[in-house]
């Protein structure tokens, strides 16, 4: 039996406690390993290392061959060059080279052992029935993320309704991308009857609402214009989409949406209250806290559904402090498009003619909070340090310095030192949480039923779950979004915008522009930065037009099949439409 050794788990904490952690369990046959409890939920914690990490660098968040997968969109770009993330940002991808965001042959694997983990549970002996219960419901959410993972990128994929041996016929078609999504939704119901309601205390395991979370996200997937209607091909293509629009597919995902938050457990992370009352100056610094500290709390954090955590460390501020300071590596260099995506304290748009203070000589006073909690730029003071990203500032003076005149700052903690007497501090990477669930209702909803319509009497409608996310950083009576009553468009516009700025860098919108299918607009846009040039105590603020050229054609909307397992695979017979 193949399995994976346990070297560390989305919360190596627990794991270490219970001893876990260097149980060689692919040393020992199926009887052992499902001999006793301790030994049953070792194996079934072990599964959960197939959520998304790289696997080299614990704290680091860079898995798509050391970059994040924000450089593949119009979010950033890689600092320094060399990663093989430019197969997908210049159209070089095949189906024979290997994809850096693929992910076929792991998830399979991971599937497999799920089901290996399934069948050894049933032979378990004088067991706790409730964990007995729990930890199957486990194996099948993990069942449905790996197989979410793989549909979101390929389409229909094979399902695989028994482990399979080396002696039988491993030619297994494809099903379709209807049965695949039928599937993972049919588990993740399955899952959460025997998932625990969510707590602290299964912080870092799936519990009902993550369950519940991944079939919301299923659906709102499948209701989108990639899969909902015909294929990106033109044609009715079982394995790539429905063939015909479904409004219907709206209204499952916002009902799935809307039971997360009747569970009423989750909440916006919020340490820091703002009011009407509050100047710009306490909002932006209440603000920035209240989404700082989001990645990097554990205890008390309501809004975590299901996050990847690690132990405590400082590779992610390595990774991402600038060049200049000691040991910053700079990996990623944020977009203008992405700057330019946050607007103003007062929750409008930088362009908002009406409403925005925006000022293109000062362009970095007086931005959305988040700004503050995600970027660095220049002028910005960071634990005591000037950040000078302007031409020949400390942090601009070398090749592998800023293309783009910024580097990022989301994930990282201010107090966190990187040289000399190093120090550590959690890092959570949100697989799910509910900012994110808001956001997902709130675009079913409004697809479903318009922006003001609570259909659900889940006590939100599109526009108040959009209020709810801006909350967190804006004053109340700046957080709804201009938009009228029954305008489904202006919000589904709104809906993105926020989508784009609440969710940056957390591996969304590479897949958002693909399910709205506008990537093949967005996605061939040069890359923009910022040329800033020190002149005597002032600087000038030039805009580059072309810091990386970009290439995205229709046939990216899914990954090519791995060569191999289509030659392989006789069942298979072709590979999607256009590779």
């Amino acid at each position: 039996m193949k399995k994976s050794n346990i070297l560390f788990l989305v919360c190596s904490l627990f794991l270490a406690s219970c001893g876990f952690e260097d149980m060689p369990f692919d040393k020992y046959d199926q009887e052992f390993v499902f001999s006793t409890d301790v030994k049953a939920e070792g194996y079934v914690l072990s599964v959960y290392t197939g959520l998304p990490y790289n696997k080299s660098d614990e704290n680091g968040f860079t898995r798509v061959d050391g970059q994040m997968l924000s450089s593949a969109t119009d979010e950033s770009a890689p600092t320094v060059p060399g990663s093989t993330i430019i197969y997908l940002t210049q159209g070089s991808l095949t189906s024979r080279n290997a994809n850096p965001d693929g992910c076929w042959e792991d998830n399979y694997m991971f599937i497999r052992d799920a089901m290996i983990g399934l069948e050894g549970l049933e032979e378990l002996p004088d067991t706790d029935v409730d964990l007995k219960i729990q930890m199957g419901a486990e194996l099948k959410f993990l069942q449905a993320y790996y197989y979410f993972e793989l549909v979101k990128r390929y389409g229909g994929v094979p399902i695989l309704d028994h482990v399979y041996d080396l002696s039988e016929d491993l030619n297994v078609p494809r099903s379709s991308f209807a049965d695949c999504i039928d599937h993972i939704v049919a588990l993740c119901d399955e899952a959460e009857e025997g998932l625990p309601e969510p707590s602290i205390v299964s912080f870092g395991r799936a519990s009902k609402g993550a369950a519940m979370a991944l079939k919301a996200r299923a659906l709102l997937y499948a209701a989108s214009p990639l899969f909902n209607g015909p294929g990106y091909d033109g044609t009715t293509n079982e394995f790539i989409c429905y063939g015909q629009y479904d409004p219907s597919r709206w209204e499952a995902a916002a009902e799935a949406a809307a039971d997360v938050i009747k569970l009423g457990y989750y909440d916006i992370y919020m340490p820091n209250e703002i009011t009407d009352a509050s100047t710009d100056e306490q909002v932006i610094s209440s603000g920035s806290v209240n989404y700082r500290r989001l990645f990097n709390v554990i205890t008390g954090n309501k809004e975590l559904i299901l996050p990847r955590t690690s132990k405590a460390g400082n590779q992610v501020e390595k990774d991402n402090f600038p060049v200049g300071i000691t040991n910053g590596k700079g990996l990623t260099s944020p977009s203008q498009q992405m700057v330019d995506a946050y607007g103003m304290v007062n929750g409008v748009a930088i362009d908002d003619l009406e409403g925005s203070a925006y000022d293109a000589s000062d362009p970095y006073t007086g931005r959305d909070p988040r700004f503050y909690a995600s970027i660095f730029y220049n002028g910005q003071n960071w634990a005591g340090t000037t950040i000078e990203t302007f031409e020949g500032g400390i942090h601009n003076n070398t090749e592998t310095s800023t293309v783009t005149g910024y580097y990022l700052s989301k994930f990282c903690a201010e107090e966190v030192v990187i040289s000399g007497t190093p120090t550590n501090t959690n890092h959570c990477f949100p697989l799910f949480r509910y900012a994110e669930l808001l956001l997902n209702y709130a675009e079913a909803a409004n697809e479903a039923y318009g922006p003001d319509e609570d259909h659900f009497g889940c006590g939100m409608t599109a526009r108040d779950a959009v209020k709810k996310v801006r909350s967190r950083v804006l004053r109340p009576s700046e957080t709804d979004v201009k938009v009228a009553a029954n305008d489904r468009d202006g919000m589904r516009e709104a809906i993105m915008a926020e989508r784009r700025v609440e969710l940056a860098f957390e591996d969304h919108r590479y897949y958002d522009l693909k399910r709205w299918k506008l990537a093949e607009e967005v996605l061939n846009e040069s890359i923009r930065g910022m040329r800033i040039v020190k002149a005597g105590d002032t600087f000038n603020y030039e805009p580059v037009d072309n810091v990386e050229s970009r290439t995205f054609s229709a046939k990216f909307y899914l990954y090519p099949i791995p060569n191999d397992d289509v030659v392989n695979n006789t069942a298979i017979r072709s590979n999607n439409p256009l590779w």
